[in-house]
């Protein structure tokens, strides 16, 4: 058995499909399917399931990934040791995240801190545009955004961590509430709080594109550049708001608020790391190489693909 098959057969249930395995792995396809048959050839039993349309994991496939979790886990952990025991790493990382996203992070920056505990962490929670605009100018080391389509990001190393529902949020005396999902087209008609959006990485394009699929531009009765007040809004009646799913733990806060998923909005909204092209910064790297590791390890053990939501 060889580290790399362990690697291969890791990405293959990351991604549930061997060419976006191949593609992440900068390898072809040929070997990733030939070294996984290898692999199972000498254990003996079969670990995935393949069809023309889909990859699964067998029973023995789910069982061995949690081994094979584990053995890269401590193969790591191993080097790391060495390299802090043959010099300290130390430095700041200046990392963003776009609001709401704290949550999701919280556990992934405690891992970071204790493998790395000489690195000082500077934290800054910001909007989607601004987020961009630190990373690009240096401002920040890395962050983790909402990516839209956009010739602005050029500069930018893009990373997915995962996508998101777009959800409509309301409240619970609103006409939509009492449905379990509902169409774009049914908001037509209903009044839109909005958010302040911004035009150089795509976010506007996108929203005027949810709308015009749906056949109507909403009347918006309230802007903000404010998430928190946004809901609050929406609380106090003003109107439906639209926000991604990962902002569901927000809103357990307020008791008079429902979410409502939206048909073909299931993975609308994508969250990556991105970093700066033109920037070197080690201790960036180490998260990158690491603590995003972590989070592929989570969605993996918790039986979400590595693009799931």
């Amino acid at each position: 058995m060889k580290i790399k098959q362990l690697e291969y057969f890791i990405a293959v249930c990351e991604t549930l499909n061997f060419t976006r395995a191949a593609e992440h792995l900068f390898v072809s396809q040929t070997a990733i399917t030939q070294q996984i048959k290898l692999l199972e050839e000498e254990l003996g039993v079969a670990l995935l399931y393949r069809s023309n349309h889909r990859v699964e994991l067998t029973p023995a496939g789910r069982i061995f990934l949690e081994d094979a979790l584990a053995i890269m886990k401590r193969l790591r952990d191993a080097s790391q040791r060495v390299q802090a025991s043959a010099v300290s790493i130390t430095g700041v990382l200046k990392l963003g995240f776009v609001k709401g996203y704290e949550k999701r992070i919280a556990g992934l920056l405690n891992e970071y801190h204790a493998r790395y505990p000489n690195i000082a962490l500077d934290l800054f929670r910001e909007n989607t545009a601004e987020l961009c605009d630190h990373v690009i100018s240096g401002d920040l080391d890395i962050a983790f955004n909402h990516i839209y389509p956009s010739d602005g990001l050029s500069d930018l190393n893009i990373r997915e961590i995962e996508k998101c529902a777009l959800l409509a949020i309301m409240t619970k005396s609103h006409p939509l509430a009492a449905r379990s999902r509902i169409s774009a087209s049914e908001l037509k008609g209903f009044p839109l709080v909005d958010f302040q959006k911004d035009t150089q990485y795509g976010q506007s394009e996108v929203i005027t594109s949810f709308f015009a699929t749906a056949g109507f531009f909403p009347e918006v009765r309230f802007i903000s550049d404010d998430i928190e007040t946004s809901v609050l809004a929406v609380a106090s009646g003003i109107g439906y708001a639209l926000l991604p799913s990962y902002f569901l733990d927000y809103l357990n806060n307020w008791e008079q608020i429902i979410a409502v998923p939206i048909l073909g909005c299931e993975e609308k909204i994508e969250i990556a790391a991105i970093w700066s092209k033109k920037r070197t910064c080690a201790v960036r790297d180490l998260l990158i190489d690491g603590f995003l590791q972590v989070r592929r390890e989570i969605n993996l053990q918790s039986g979400i693909p590595a693009n799931g939501h």
